[in-house]
């Protein structure tokens, strides 16, 4: 009896220490974790391929919540990146589910939040 409040008490202890550890870099909690699965999908579908490169679009960070990350997509101007270097234009808006890592698009004419798959169809049939 003795074995298994002592197993019993250890357990308890272990849950306790999981449920209070801070987030780790692997966490669901990490923003450049979700920035990545963004660009990764992004890339992937070449999102943006047929007006500009990556490497003239940043990403900034909206708005964060424990559910989710809203990030802008903002055109860069200057240097090899064509456009008025003193602008800085919204391309794309898209929030990511920090547990699910499910992408939506804030579609821009309805203001509307949809599924990633409904921006590949507004991008890419331009």
């Amino acid at each position: 009896m003795r074995n298994s409040s002592f197993n019993l008490g250890l357990f308890f202890l272990l849950l306790t220490l999981f449920f209070t550890m801070p987030a780790s870099a692997s966490s669901p909690l990490d923003e450049e974790h979700e920035l990545n699965v963004l660009v990764t999908q992004i890339k992937k579908d070449k999102l943006y391929d047929s007006w500009t490169s990556m490497a003239c679009l940043s990403f900034v960070t909206e708005e964060k919540t424990k559910k989710f990350v809203v990030f802008a997509i903002l055109e860069k101007h200057g240097g090899k990146c064509p456009g008025d270097p003193n602008t800085s234009p919204a391309v794309d808006r898209f929030r990511v589910n920090r547990l699910t890592h499910k992408i939506e698009w804030f579609e821009p004419t309805e203001g509307e939040l949809k599924p990633y798959k409904a921006v590949l169809k507004f991008r890419l049939e331009k």
